[in-house]
């Protein structure tokens, strides 16, 4: 079963992540803060869908059939793989998280000891501003924010500083911290996965393009701007990592960010046909995704299936001069079409009776477990037993 999940999320979250990717690529002339949004729905609903699978009620039914005739006594032998490849998977998968989650927390941590060991400057539009041992302006805090400026904006004239301020103040108002924070997460949970990297990194260059809209929305002449970023560009060193920063992430985006401002118009359309259909297609896409092929387990409101047909698996030859005995228990799928699927050996007895059991229940006959009426696939648990009668 673990080898079945790590399948079905690794489809389905690339499902999603590439479909984030589609749909920025289509809304490539809207807003810069439709496709930030097209991006942070992505990655919340890929990250999702692990959690998700994980939920499901923990009732399952057993089943215990006896096999085949044979001659009694014997040892057992058991060949239960404990450590297999996807619960080799499943851990690395688990260690590069915490590695990840210890970094973010890092990060988090330089930046609380940032925040405390700044000095009050001035309120900005709402939000207190204060000089930090920042290179670059950034803004801190969902619950409490605020924008820190670097020791060198005491020294500012007046538009430089007017433009900074607005271009953070505009992520204070549309919470990019929190929307950092919650792609970051996204980016630890599903780090195997290059389409997360991506599209973490589309989602903070987003950001910062809507700010720069809301710069030039403001009055800001595009030429005056374009200075002032070129001008943080040069004075930037590095970024702390958690802080919505001002500062650019590379030459490529910093042209990106250029070439926007010369192309920014204030009767720019902010809806088009495409972002009509772009995103309504994204949300029915994870919709679909995340509950393609729903799997029940014996619950409330579950009724399981029942054996109609069934019929015992037999001893090898090997087996029977081996004398052995005892049970293999396997996990399946019991499907809307009366039959067992995805058979899995959790606990194994010999190689050549372990395929027998799943050869016969390949063959058993189910009535569908069904909800509120309704055939649905269901899991269960089965456990054949080899013994003399």
């Amino acid at each position: 079963m673990l080898e079945s999940y790590l399948l079905s999320v690794a489809i389905k979250s690339t499902v999603l992540l590439a479909a984030g990717m589609i749909c920025r690529r289509l809304l490539r002339e809207s807003d810069a803060a439709v496709r930030h949004l097209v991006c942070l729905a992505a990655l919340a609903s890929a990250a999702a869908v692990p959690l998700l699978a994980l939920w499901s009620p923990q009732w399952s039914f057993l089943i215990s059939v006896p096999a085949g005739n044979g001659a009694v006594s014997g040892s057992d032998k058991m060949g239960t793989a404990l450590w297999n490849w996807p619960m080799a998977i499943a851990v690395i998968w688990v260690l590069g998280t915490l590695a990840m989650a210890f970094r973010a927390a890092g990060g988090w941590v330089v930046l609380l000891r940032g925040r405390r060991r700044s000095v009050y400057f001035r309120d900005g539009d709402g939000v207190e501003v204060r000089i930090g041992d920042v290179t670059t302006p950034l803004t801190c805090g969902v619950l409490r924010p605020l924008i820190l400026l670097p020791a060198a904006a005491c020294g500012w004239d007046e538009p430089r500083l007017r433009a900074v301020l607005l271009h953070e103040s505009a992520h204070v108002r549309r919470r990019d911290c929190a929307c950092r924070y919650l792609a970051q997460a996204s980016r630890a949970l599903l780090w195997w996965n290059p389409l997360a990297w991506v599209l973490a990194a589309r989602l903070n260059r987003e950001q910062e393009l809507a700010c720069d809209d809301a710069v030039l929305s403001a009055g800001i002449p595009a030429d005056t701007y374009a200075n002032v970023l070129l001008d943080l560009a040069r004075e930037c060193s590095s970024s702390l990592v958690l802080g919505c920063a001002m500062g650019v992430d590379g030459a490529a985006a910093l042209r990106e960010r250029l070439t926007r401002l010369f192309e920014w118009r204030r009767d720019a359309a902010h809806s088009t046909r495409r972002t009509a259909i772009a995103i309504p297609l994204l949300l029915v896409l994870m919709t679909a995704v995340s509950f393609a092929e729903k799997i029940y387990k014996i619950g409330p409101g579950i009724v399981p299936p029942k054996v109609l047909e069934k019929t015992e698996p037999k001893y090898t030859d090997q087996a029977r001069s081996a004398k052995l005995e005892g049970k293999v228990a396997l996990t399946m799928v019991v499907g809307t079409d009366q039959r067992a699927h995805d058979i899995k050996v959790t606990k194994s007895l010999d190689p050549g009776l372990d395929a027998n059991a799943i050869a016969s229940i390949k063959a058993w006959r189910f009535q569908p477990g069904t909800k509120n009426g309704k055939p649905v696939p269901v899991f269960a648990h089965v456990e054949v037993n080899f013994r003399l009668l």
